[in-house]
């Protein structure tokens, strides 16, 4: 697998450069304390620091466009709606800076913002305008009939004749992904019918956010990620496991959905049910919730998370129920009227890591049952029984088929892998025969019987991921299956934007079905690649390990967007819940604890593998 090096460096050399200046420094001091002078003014309408003349003089002297035809400046505070005022060009020209800052201080409710974190947003719309059909544009049309969500803004007049705008960077705020969801989102401040009869001019901006004491610029809506380092790769894990520790309920369960554009737990594929009347949680993304925890500590060596792994496991062995196979009880997870073999599978996968890392042996007689369990419901097929019980009804092998599901058989791989660390050596033989019988179904039959559920870009990471484990023993090596390992790896590596034919410069990194779809970072696939890296250390391919570590480096820049970084979540309404949250797209705002999971294991592996020089690995 020899890959073109330049393909995959330095991704944030395509992106917009913005090095602040003294002078841009000058004038957020002033704007910033302009803003903070507003606070218990009785004075309806308070005065700049600054005069307006020295707040244009301060911005004529920074780097800042100057060409821009329209100004627009948004103020957000947690927990308050946010503030916007947007100024076109004059008879004279470019609106003036200090005209349209004075405007913004004169709203009402900024001394309310003003007293809280505030975070001011300035937009500068640096393009011409064009006229667009909403209904007729779109992220998969070409030409002038493309419109790309996060990049491209809209401006239109309301029912009354006041112009209307959406910035670009508004689809990241409002969560925002398709055409479908911005026209949905149009209308629930405006009817069908006039959408219908309005005209809508696209045009783009340059955006900047001033966060504290600094200028950050915006792209899509997301602070400009820059060079890839491994300190920022230990923050966006560490974030991660903040969250984790501060939203882990006393019972053991992890915040499962949270939508931070809304402050809401209400899933948005399932609006109308009720998560406090009706919650649903996921057992096999809770399991994933405590492996977060377990990577962290495998790197970090803390321990402040083994009390969390505890509540969780706690919480998986509080919902097991138990069988018995040829004498001997088997244990699986029981959750929602299901008992599905990936959670069997990812739960034994949790515990066995817990008690291989801390020598705390409490769950280990658990840990036998479960294995008991997966090694029987290998059929003699070789295929595995994807739910024993399902919606309370008993699955037999023969309506097996009809519950058919990808992943689960490589999460039991994975769990019966790191299982056999714990087996007794004369304990394996048998376990060792059911994973050699399992192996070949799936990697010999399975792609031909069930050849419509492979996708163009590979997706089954965690059988990736447990042949590697299972490299861990000579019984288990079989060239075969390294050699689906690599295969799969190159077609990912296939499906991935690069730096140099990458349509827009931060979908470099990401995957891709055809060729020009919206970026789709994605954490658990990197965890197949970095899977694959992995078994080529183990292997000694080092001339492999370093063509995938080049593209790893790469695709973990490209999911470095979707971490909430404090300077991320500006326009969260409750930033506590929001930051470290790691979310499903670019210009999604909603995540879940699998989502957190994929990016920060991928992170917390990664790490264990970074090179001790240079710090700062330039992807």
């Amino acid at each position: 697998m020899t890959l073109n090096a330049s393909r995959f460096l330095a991704p944030e050399q395509r992106m917009p450069r913005f090095d602040p200046t003294a002078d841009d420094a000058a004038l957020l001091r002033a704007l910033m304390s302009s803003i903070r002078q507003t606070t218990g003014s009785p004075d309806p309408a308070p005065k700049a620091v600054a005069p307006p003349d020295e707040l244009d003089a301060l911005f004529a002297n920074s780097s800042f466009p100057k060409g821009h035809g329209r100004l627009t400046l948004v103020l957000y505070a947690p927990g308050h709606s946010r503030i916007i005022v947007s100024r076109g060009p004059s008879k004279n020209g470019a609106p003036s800076f200090a005209e349209a800052f004075g405007r913004l201080l004169r709203h009402p409710r900024v001394p309310a913002l003003a007293a809280l974190d505030f975070r001011l947003q300035i937009d500068f719309t640096t393009s011409a305008s064009r006229p667009v059909d909403i209904y007729r544009v779109g992220m998969a049309q070409q030409g002038e009939r493309h419109f790309e969500i996060g990049l491209d803004g809209l401006l239109f007049k309301d029912s009354q004749g006041k112009a209307q705008i959406f910035l670009p960077g508004d689809a990241y705020v409002r969560s925002i992904m398709g055409m479908g969801q911005l026209r949905d989102y149009l209308r629930l401040t405006h009817s069908e019918e006039h959408l219908r009869g309005t005209q809508f001019a696209c045009f783009q901006t340059q955006s900047y956010l001033a966060s504290g004491e600094r200028w950050l610029r915006l792209y899509r809506g997301y602070p400009l990620v820059g060079p890839l380092t491994k300190d920022k790769v230990a923050h966006a894990l560490s974030l991660a496991i903040d969250h984790i520790k501060h939203t882990q309920q006393p019972d053991g369960r992890f915040l499962y959905y949270y939508d931070a554009a809304r402050d809401s737990r209400r899933d948005h594929e399932h609006p109308k049910r009720d998560p406090d009347k009706n919650p649903f949680y996921n057992i096999l993304r809770h399991a994933g919730g405590g492996l977060t925890c377990i990577y962290h500590e495998k790197y970090n060596k803390t321990g402040d998370t083994l009390p969390n792994i505890a509540r969780a496991l706690d919480f998986l062995v509080a919902s097991t129920k138990f069988a018995e196979y040829k004498g001997q009880t088997g244990a699986f997870i029981y959750s929602e009227k299901k008992a599905k073999l990936g959670g069997t599978g990812v739960a034994l996968y949790l515990a066995s890591e817990y008690q291989l890392l801390t020598g705390d042996t409490r769950y280990e007689h658990w840990c036998h049952q479960l294995a008991w369990h997966l090694l029987h419901q290998i059929t003699e097929t070789g295929e595995f029984i994807y739910y024993n019980i399902y919606l309370d009804r008993p699955i037999t092998p023969e309506e097996n088929h009809k519950y058919f599901s990808f992943y689960y058989p490589g999460e039991a791989v994975c769990g019966l892998a790191k299982y056999l660390h714990l087996a007794a050596p004369d304990q394996r033989e048998s376990f060792f025969n059911g994973l050699r019988k399992a192996l070949h179904y799936l990697l010999m039959v399975r792609p031909h019987e069930r050849a419509k559920e492979y996708t163009l870009v590979p997706s089954d990471s965690w059988l990736m991921m447990g042949i590697m484990e299972l490299w861990d023993f000579p019984q288990l090596r079989n060239a075969a299956y390294a050699d689906f390992v690599f295969a799969d790896a190159r077609k990912m590596i296939g499906q991935l934007y690069t730096v140099k034919d990458a349509p827009y410069p931060d979908y470099a990194g990401a995957f891709y079905y055809r060729f020009g779809d919206y970026p789709y970072a994605d954490g658990a696939r990197c965890e197949g690649l970095l899977g694959a890296y992995e078994l080529a250390v183990k292997m000694g391919e080092d001339t492999l390990a370093s063509d995938l570590w080049s593209a790893i480096q790469l695709a973990a820049w490209s999911v470095m967007h979707l971490v909430n970084t404090k300077d991320a979540i500006y326009a969260a309404p409750n930033p506590k819940l929001a930051l470290g949250g790691i979310r499903f797209k670019y210009t999604r705002q909603w995540f879940r604890i699998d989502t957190i999971q994929h990016v920060a294991c991928f992170y917390a592996k990664m790490l264990r593998h970074w090179p001790a020089e240079p710090n700062s690995i330039r992807c």
